[in-house]
């Protein structure tokens, strides 16, 4: 070739490359058009903000970090969700001033009886993600009772949250002395519950309690007594005619009977006299430092005992003693996350992206169980889902395989209002057992009036 034709040569290609550098908007001497591409796939950035009232950032750390992996992959987005831990104590009336103002949270973690209140400001799930079948078959029932809703007229049944775990309160009780008292085996009945207190119970020369059978029969100073008298009643409830299928009934006989029960030990004339009036400990307080034998607490408290004692309390946990052993019922506590309706999203210019569908999307990557044992596992608490409840139950010698066990059989009630109704039931408790005579009331006055002020358990 000569120089003539091979200097054409050059200027061809020259003007072909810079032809085509100019389509592909590039600049000199750069390394499009693959550059281009690039930075064409640099995920969008979304963020979510995600309120809860007891769970911590680390609790759900592992969970996030997992989606927004999955994100980049799937969608090309970078989802960022901002987790908020709020002020349990005033942590409704803060959620309800986001929902009402629409400053958000996209997600927030809902208490499980809640539902009927906040139906109209939260999204169902789409049916897309998993059919009201599907639910029934992965979750444990009561969930399918806080959590979904039906229509009575049509049938059409919508989904509202897809739990991860569901709390009750099971028995606690300290392994020397129950050994030590020759007390092999844990009470599965309330006759053998009583019995084994008056055992382990011990009293000064005044009559005096020394030392607590178990932690029971209080009020204010017995961690959620409301709820153990709740699930006594349930429990008393399950096979009486005189519901109308409300197994918190006050109108039955069989419910006088389980608040007596749980009352008389409090009353230094029986027997199984395990709880003065008079004391000034908290329950957990009592049992961590050996001043009661048993409690009845949530899941969450073994993380409480375990810290106080830095592990050097030898105790064990194990099933709540029931009235029926063919008929269980266990109290069921638990928050699970739900989508608010028309909370907007942050997103970088130009990002197109529906905030709900994404917030769904991370519900229920979270509910999946390789997810949602993450979550358990930084939580330690029982699982919502069945796969991991039985995975939980076949854990030998795990403080958590009772809670899992009782999630089978957990119910719960139509407590919207549970703030109200916690004040309400501590006020029965308390006008039972004080010793002031003029704010003592009988269990059928005092009854009457938790009633009178709470029109579920009519």
């Amino acid at each position: 070739m000569n120089q003539g034709k091979m200097a054409v040569t050059i200027v061809v290609v020259l003007v072909v490359t810079g032809l085509l550098w100019t389509y592909f908007h590039c600049a000199p001497l750069s390394s499009c058009p693959w550059s281009k591409t690039l930075v064409d796939k640099t995920p969008n950035k979304v963020t979510l903000t995600f309120y809860g009232a007891y769970d911590t950032k680390n609790n759900w750390a592992g969970v996030i970090n997992a989606f927004r992996a999955q994100e980049r992959i799937d969608r090309n987005l970078d989802v960022t969700v901002v987790y908020t831990q709020l002020n349990k104590y005033n942590y409704e009336d803060l959620i309800y001033d986001s929902l009402v103002n629409k400053k958000g949270p996209n997600i927030f973690m809902m208490f499980n009886s809640w539902l009927p209140k906040y139906e109209a400001r939260i999204t169902e799930m789409p049916e897309t993600i998993m059919t009201m079948d599907q639910f029934e078959k992965n979750f444990v029932p009561v969930t399918m009772d806080d959590l979904t809703v039906t229509n009575a007229s049509t049938g059409v049944s919508k989904i509202y949250s897809l739990p991860l775990y569901v709390d009750t309160p099971a028995l606690y009780y300290n392994k020397d002395m129950l050994y030590n008292a020759e007390i092999v085996h844990t009470p599965t009945t309330w006759p053998e519950f009583a019995d084994d207190v008056e055992k382990l119970t011990i009293l000064d020369s005044n009559g005096k309690i020394k030392r607590s059978g178990a932690a029971f029969g209080g009020s204010k100073y017995v961690n959620r007594s409301q709820d153990i008298v709740m699930m006594m009643v349930m429990q008393n409830n399950m096979k009486s005619s005189d519901t109308s299928g409300n197994l918190v009934s006050f109108r039955t006989e069989e419910s006088a009977r389980a608040v007596k029960l749980y009352t008389d030990y409090a009353n230094s004339a029986n027997r199984f006299y395990s709880w003065d009036y008079d004391s000034q400990i908290y329950s957990i307080d009592a049992f961590i430092e050996g001043k009661a034998a048993m409690s009845i607490n949530y899941s969450y408290d073994i993380m409480t005992i375990d810290e106080k004692t830095r592990g050097s309390l030898n105790y064990g946990t194990a099933p709540v003693p029931q009235k029926y052993a063919d008929f269980k019922a266990n109290y069921a506590n638990y928050w699970s996350p739900v989508v608010a309706k028309g909370a907007d999203c942050a997103k970088e210019k130009g990002t197109v992206v529906d905030c709900e569908a994404l917030a769904w999307d991370f519900v229920s990557f979270a509910a999946k169980p390789d997810n949602a044992r993450i979550y358990l596992n930084s939580t330690q608490r029982p699982a919502a889902n069945l796969t991991l409840v039985e995975e939980q139950m076949g854990e030998v010698g795990s403080k958590l395989a009772p809670f899992a066990e009782q999630t089978l059989t957990a119910k719960s009630w139509s407590n919207a209002n549970n703030k109200k109704s916690d004040a309400v039931l501590l006020n029965m408790i308390e006008t039972i057992i004080t010793t002031d005579k003029e704010k003592k009331a009988t269990i059928y006055e005092a009854m009457k009036l938790a009633k009178d002020n709470i029109k579920e358990l009519n």
